[in-house]
C-alpha cells in the first residue's frame, strides 16, 4: 500500500503538501499517511510506493535549501512533473498554484509583513488555526484531517473568486448610480459580490441564472440607501419576496436560510431601479 510520511506535530506547510498528494497525484489518494520526528533521515529511496514530505531531507524536504521554496511547492512542482501527460482542469491548476504561493509565504514568515498581521481576524487565518490545533489534545492524524477539510473549502473559495475575476471583466455589465459606479451579472457565484465590491463598485447585485433570485449589495463603507430601490422593486413586483436589511445596504430576493419567491425583473429592469436612484 501508499503511503506518506511527514513529520510529527504538523504545521499548514505539512498538511498542505499531503494534501496536495492525497487529491492531485493519481494512485495516491487512498494512501496512509504515516509521521516521524522531524530528525528521521530513513528513506527507502527504493520503495516507490513511500513519499517522505517535508522530513527525510529527501526529494520533497526543502530542509536542504535555503532557497525560497516550501514542501507544498515541492509537491506541487513533482505532481506537474509526474502527470504531464495527464492535463490539470485549467482553473483547478490556476486555484492550486495560488495556493502553494500563500502556503510558501506563509512558511517562510513571509505573513508577519501582511497588513492584517496586528489585527485579531489575522488569528482566523488557516495557518494560525494549524497551530490551534497542535496545542489541543488532536493527534496527528486528526490535525491532518482537520487540515485537509479547511484546504479543500479555501481551494473551492479561491476557484469561485477566480472565476469572479474572469467574469467581471468578460461577462458583467456596468452602470452608473449617484453613488458611484456600479457592476450586474447574471451568475450564480456569489464571490463576484465580494470580489466587485473589493475592486470599488458601490453598488453590486446578482441574478442567479437557475432560481432567478436576486441579491444586491452596497460597500459597507458607502454612503448608498437601498430603501428607494426596495420600495420600487416592491412595487413593481409585488409578487415576489425581498427583504431590505436594516444596514440598507442589503436587498435580497434571494436567500440560503429562507424560502424566496424569486423576482420576475430582469436584469436590465433591476439596473435601471438602481439608476434611478
Amino acid at each position: 500500500m501508499k503511503k506518506i510520511v511527514t513529520h510529527i506535530n504538523p504545521d499548514l506547510d505539512a498538511v498542505a503538501a499531503v494534501w496536495l498528494l492525497k487529491r492531485f497525484l493519481l494512485g495516491w489518494q487512498e494512501a496512509e499517511v504515516g509521521f516521524v520526528r522531524a530528525d528521521d533521515k530513513q528513506i527507502d529511496k527504493d520503495n516507490n510506493d513511500l513519499l517522505y514530505v517535508d522530513v527525510g531531507l529527501g526529494k520533497l524536504d526543502h530542509h536542504l535549501t535555503n532557497q525560497y521554496l516550501s514542501a507544498a511547492k515541492l509537491c506541487w512542482d513533482y505532481i506537474k512533473e509526474i502527470r504531464k501527460g495527464e492535463s490539470i482542469n485549467e482553473l483547478d491548476g490556476q486555484a492550486i498554484e495560488r495556493t502553494v504561493e500563500v502556503v510558501t509565504e506563509i512558511d517562510n514568515a513571509c505573513d508577519l509583513s501582511w497588513p492584517e498581521a496586528r489585527n485579531d481576524r489575522f488569528q482566523f487565518y488557516l495557518h494560525n488555526l494549524v497551530e490551534g490545533w497542535r496545542e489541543l489534545p488532536l493527534n496527528d492524524v486528526e490535525v491532518v484531517e482537520e487540515g485537509f477539510k479547511m484546504l479543500d473549502t479555501f481551494l473551492l473559495n479561491l476557484k469561485n473568486k477566480i472565476r469572479a475575476e474572469e467574469e467581471l471583466l468578460t461577462k458583467a455589465k456596468t452602470f452608473k448610480t449617484k453613488w458611484g459606479k456600479g457592476i450586474g451579472l447574471e451568475t450564480g457565484n456569489k464571490h463576484f459580490l465580494f470580489f466587485a465590491e473589493s475592486q470599488g463598485y458601490q453598488v453590486v447585485f446578482i441574478k442567479n441564472p437557475k432560481s432567478g433570485g436576486v441579491k444586491i449589495y452596497a460597500r459597507p463603507d458607502s454612503k448608498v440607501d437601498l430603501t428607494k430601490a426596495y420600495q420600487k422593486v416592491k412595487k413593481l413586483d409585488s409578487q415576489s419576496d425581498w427583504f431590505l436589511h436594516s444596514s440598507k445596504k442589503l436587498l435580497l430576493n434571494q436567500a440560503s436560510v429562507a424560502q424566496m419567491r424569486p423576482t420576475k425583473l430582469n436584469m436590465k429592469e433591476i439596473m435601471e431601479i438602481l439608476q434611478d436612484e
